[in-house]
């Protein structure tokens, strides 16, 4: 088969790395596949720039493009509405509401549209009614968890597939857990609110305050230098800044908790890296965490912003090492039956299945 995939763009991102994923290994199995990146809506004002853009038509830049994973396809940049430019195909994947709203403007030999909704993005972005816009459209709807699945039907009346994304078990594993005298806490940091870092932080705060020593470990890939973050919490903690795959696993497996605070989350991955990692995960609710955050079975689970509820839960496990043990160990199996192969060959059946009608 011939398959498009259009990214919203090459940074490091749960939404993006998952599409690659998906595209890197269906390559393997032999499909026709290109990655796309539409180019950048420049200003009125910018037209010797929108000209040259224009003439260059489509630039290919080589797979190492993308460092922060094992990519091995091109990444093909489209001029701004450069739709002719995009070749045809069997079948077209779109994500993020921008990328949705313009394949669906293209002349069905592009490829039969697959919308991946990885977020209920009119949430948090700027553009909310034209984000909603999209989840109304007339094409093949797929997302990556229940939640995301119920509020497509609840709110727009669309049936999506749901295809909860795997980890990479050859990159996120640990073999034999060794436990902290001190337990580490690791922590994603990011500049979106949503995602919850400074409740995050008052969380670990409260912690603290009553009395327990806890190390905060941060990774993320939004700021290189975290002076800046110590001043603003009020403490210094372990900052890794744009960890390789490599080390991530490494610090994953070197700590015994996961936070995540998010309002609310497509999916998760970071999470569920952290939980193949045998890390006990203490979690918001943030939505599409409950495919595999089962409250005192794989995680801890608190009210979406409520701090106190995260701090209890993290002294809960503090308090009592069978319990962080025994959710280790239980998020650790419910991680391992979510695999890559059956994942693509789910979406591979449902991309033969439109082709056939």
């Amino acid at each position: 088969m011939k398959i498009n995939f259009l990214l919203p763009h090459t940074r490091l991102s749960g939404g993006v790395k998952a599409l690659l994923e998906y595209a890197n290994r269906l390559h393997k199995g032999e499909h026709d596949i290109r990655v796309f990146v539409p180019g950048k809506k420049l200003k009125w004002y910018h037209l010797s720039s929108r000209w040259n853009a224009r003439n260059r038509g489509l630039q290919t830049l080589p797979s190492k493009t993308v460092d922060w994973m094992d990519n091995t396809l091109s990444i093909e940049l489209l001029p701004e509405s450069g739709g002719h430019y995009l070749p045809d195909s069997d079948i077209l994947v779109a994500s993020a509401w921008q990328n949705a709203e313009f394949a669906s403007r293209l002349p069905p030999q592009k490829g039969t549209l697959f919308y991946f909704v990885l977020h209920y993005e009119s949430l948090w972005t700027r553009h909310k009614n034209l984000a909603k816009k999209t989840y109304d459209l007339s094409c093949q709807i797929l997302t990556c968890s229940t939640w995301l699945k119920n509020i497509l039907l609840e709110k727009h009346d669309q049936t999506a597939e749901v295809l909860i994304i795997p980890v990479d078990r050859e990159v996120f594993f640990c073999n034999k857990k060794k436990w902290n005298v001190i337990r580490r806490v690791a922590m994603l940091h990011h500049d979106y609110d949503w995602k919850g870092f400074l409740e995050g932080i008052e969380a670990i705060k409260q912690v603290k305050a009553q009395g327990y020593k806890v190390e905060l470990v941060v990774f993320g890939e939004k700021l290189e230098n975290p002076k800046p973050l110590f001043k603003k919490v009020g403490f210094n903690f372990e900052y890794h800044y744009r960890p390789t795959r490599k080390i991530l696993q490494e610090i994953y497996v070197s700590c015994d908790i996961y936070l995540c605070p998010s309002w609310y989350e497509g999916l998760g991955l970071p999470s569920m890296e952290a939980m193949a990692c045998r890390c006990a995960l203490v979690t918001a609710n943030t939505g599409g965490c409950l495919d595999y955050a089962v409250h005192g079975e794989t995680a801890l689970v608190s009210p979406s912003r409520d701090t106190k509820s995260l701090s209890d839960n993290i002294i809960r496990l503090l308090n009592d090492e069978g319990l962080m043990k025994l959710i280790s160990q239980k998020g650790y199996e419910k991680i391992s039956k979510i695999n890559w192969q059956e994942s693509c060959d789910q979406l591979v059946h449902l991309f033969n299945k439109i082709k056939k009608i």
